[in-house]
């Protein structure tokens, strides 16, 4: 979940793939991704890092609960 004081630059990382609206830092991390057999492509890269952010919520996953 996310706290008012996170500032993303998008929703999804998956949507922003698409509409071309990821830089190059965030390129490259899909490109590691899929390097690192994460993944087969960058949408897919994109995809679990999407899902990532679901079901991962920072405080919840840092304190174990």
């Amino acid at each position: 979940m996310g706290k008012p004081w996170d500032k993303r630059e998008f929703v999804s990382w998956e949507r922003a793939l698409e509409s071309g609206k990821l830089g190059s830092d965030q390129i490259e991390t899909l490109d590691r991704m899929v390097a690192a057999g994460e993944a087969q492509t960058r949408k897919e890269a994109a995809q679990r890092l999407d899902w990532l952010d679901t079901v991962l919520d920072p405080d919840e996953h840092m304190y174990g609960f």
